[in-house]
């Protein structure tokens, strides 16, 4: 409820105006203090303040420092622009500057080695100079010195050479006319170091050595005066004698002593390039390989290094070095790995192959504790077997040789028996067991023992084919008696009739045997073998692998010339013909075609050795067995039939001609496959 009464409106209206009179008074005292405040002169004095008063008057420049806070002001694009073309400026004149100091730099170190070179030309011209004027004095051992100086100092000058060259090839016909031809053979070396094209000097050199009693033609000689150079550690004469080799007979050897000298300098992929060329040369260069093993394990090439060094010594079981690097490879994969059994594998088939029989088992029982079904285990057992039986034969066939040479010739030909009936395939063993046994008076057993050795390895046995040839010359023997003989030999190796007469000694198992006039054709010809007759596997250095390559090409039986030509095939001398088949032969001729057909090879082997029992003389029926063990990958066992083959019919080519192809594929699996390979 509001109170409207009139006293109370009159009082609020005067309350009214004494406010607004209030509020117009001080806004007319605010303003004349507004105008008085801008009518302030500035030279007035200043205000009390903190820093020390300042002369506006005297038209001095204050800088103002820095503000203490941290927040900057950005700078705006003109000063940017501004900025960066100072910089860029700057930036070129720095440029101009550091490339003329290179230029000058570069001149100054271009002038310096021109009168270094001028300087280091005018004094091999002063040495050579003096050593010519010494030359012609006799004073050589100075002239050399003095041209060996200017040779140095100014090695690219080509006269220089030339006449250090006829200073030590006048100084070695000097020592030479004195008798001195050590000294006189070292000054021609080192003339032909010098310069090769000295002619004189190769002659010289040549004269000197045959003064010496070295044959200078002969390239082992030249190989082996420069192993001495070297031994000697004058590499620089081992050089020019190793190159004399290689103009004389480009052997294997020789490359690997090129590539030995390259490795010797430094030159790696020289030396590499020497060992390839030695291999493609001589594949059985087991040098050549333990080489670029050796190289391959200083570029930390394990997986090649161990692949060489197999080879090398699957190659040559004598190359220490070569065993002991391998052996200790696959150490390091153990250690690195020892719960793999490859590795175990790996160092058994190594300690095998040098001859650490012992320590080959005990790898062979860790590979079986950690993978007893490891599908290399029972062919490195069986071939450690063998490689055990084989070093015990080898005990006695040294036993034996020892006691030839002392006169003993019983007591030798009691140990060579032992090894033959190890080994009976051996051709080795039978040659020194016919030896024995014609020192000992029994012709017709040495008769045999040669025969045996004859039809193992032809080509490597000429010696034991013309001793079989002088026998049957010195008492005559019929074409009946030789044919019995040969195919007595012949069912022993093929193993036909084993259980009635095993491959025994002819001392055990003697034959009532005499000689004739001329022998097969095929006992002298050179045919390739091997000597062991047992197929290799990959721990004694043959294929692991059942397969053969693919570039094979032998002839079955249906596609030989004889069957081509429906020709019979001629024997060979004092041999009959082959023997004619029966009804049944032909339905199992028949059943071998169709396995071969089917590529079923191994029972188209089984029935071809049913075959053979009864047909032992028959050339045809050993080619084609010997053609599907090639398809069955029994490529030894392959070989031996191909010889067999050869030698009833030798003057059919094709079976030659076979027989060549699988030596080579056989020589190729020895040095191809590998029992794994380290990582």
């Amino acid at each position: 409820m509001y109170c409207t009464s009139p006293d109370f409106q009159a009082k609020m209206t005067n309350v009214h105006k004494f406010i607004y009179t209030l509020a117009v008074a001080m806004s007319i005292q605010l303003g004349l203090a507004t105008e008085q405040a801008f009518a302030t002169k500035l030279n007035a004095a200043p205000l009390p303040h903190e820093r020390d008063s300042k002369d506006f008057s005297n038209g001095e420049e204050t800088v103002i420092p820095p503000s203490a806070t941290r927040f900057k002001r950005r700078p705006d694009a003109r000063e940017v622009e501004k900025q960066q073309k100072a910089d860029e400026l700057e930036a070129q004149k720095n440029a101009a500057l550091a490339k003329k100091q290179q230029l000058d730099a570069e001149a100054k170190a271009q002038q310096q080695q021109i009168e270094a070179y001028n300087k280091q030309a005018q004094i091999a011209i002063e040495a050579n100079n003096s050593a010519v004027a010494l030359g012609k004095q006799g004073r050589w051992m100075e002239a050399i010195a003095a041209h060996e100086k200017a040779v140095q100092y100014d090695p690219k000058n080509k006269q220089f050479r030339v006449n250090l060259s006829a200073a030590r090839t006048a100084f070695g016909q000097q020592r030479m006319a004195q008798k001195d031809y050590a000294g006189a053979a070292s000054m021609f070396r080192k003339a032909l170091s010098a310069a090769p094209d000295n002619g004189l000097a190769g002659k010289m050199l040549v004269e000197c050595m045959k003064k010496s009693g070295l044959d200078a033609t002969n390239a082992d000689v030249r190989i082996q005066v420069g192993d001495q150079l070297a031994g000697a550690n004058d590499f620089e004469g081992a050089a020019i004698e190793y190159q004399a080799a290689m103009q004389i007979e480009p052997s294997g050897k020789t490359y690997v002593k090129m590539g030995d000298m390259a490795y010797r300098y430094g030159q790696i992929t020289t030396a590499t390039n020497w060992y390839r060329q030695a291999i493609i040369k001589d594949p059985n260069c087991g040098a050549a390989h333990r080489q670029l093993g050796f190289l391959a394990l200083a570029q930390r090439d394990n997986t090649s290094a161990a692949a060489s060094l197999r080879k090398a010594v699957i190659l040559d079981p004598k190359d220490v070095a070569a065993g002991q690097q391998l052996v200790e490879i696959w150490r390091k994969q153990v250690a690195t790995n020892p719960l793999l059994a490859e590795n175990h594998l790996g160092l058994a088939g190594a300690l095998q192959l040098t001859g650490d029989f012992v320590g080959a088992e005990s790898s062979y029982r860790k590979l079986e504790a950690l993978d007893p079904k490891n599908p290399g285990l029972e062919a490195g057992r069986a071939s450690l077997s063998r490689a055990y039986q084989h070093a015990k034969a080898e005990k006695h066939k040294l036993a034996s040789t020892t006691l030839y040479n002392q006169g003993l010739r019983r007591e030798a030909l009691a140990e060579i028996n032992q090894a033959v009936m190890l080994e009976p395939r051996n051709a080795e063993y039978q040659f020194l067991l016919g030896e024995c046994l014609e020192a000992n008076g029994d012709y017709q057993n040495a008769h045999q023992a040669y025969l045996t050795c004859v039809l193992i390895d032809p080509e490597n046995n000429k010696e034991a084919a013309a001793r079989m040839k002088a026998m049957q010359n010195q008492s005559g023997m019929t074409a009946q008696q030789s044919q019995n003989a040969i195919s007595q030999v012949t069912n022993r190796l093929t193993g036909a009739n084993s259980q009635h007469s095993p491959l025994a000694t002819p001392q055990a198992q003697a034959m009532p045997v005499q000689t004739q006039q001329t022998a097969p054709a095929a006992l002298a010809q050179g045919m390739p073998t091997d000597n062991s007759g047992v197929r290799k596997n990959m721990f004694e250095g043959g294929s692991g692998s059942p397969t053969l390559p693919q570039t094979m090409n032998f002839r079955t039986h249906d596609e030989s010339e004889a069957a081509q030509s429906g020709t019979a095939v001629a024997a060979a001398p004092g041999i009959t013909a082959p023997q004619t088949t029966a009804p049944a032969a032909n339905d199992n001729l028949a059943k071998v075609s169709a396995c071969e057909a089917q590529k079923d090879y191994a029972g188209a082997v089984t029935i071809l050795r049913q075959l053979l029992s009864d047909n032992l003389q028959n050339p045809d029926i050993h080619h084609r067995l010997a053609v599907n063990l090639m398809s069955a990958g029994e490529i030894s066992e392959a070989i031996s039939e191909f010889r067999i083959a050869s030698a009833l019919n030798p003057k059919q080519k094709a079976y030659a001609e076979d027989l060549a192809r699988a030596m080579s594929i056989h020589k190729r699996s020895m040095t191809s496959d590998g029992a794994g390979a380290p990582q």
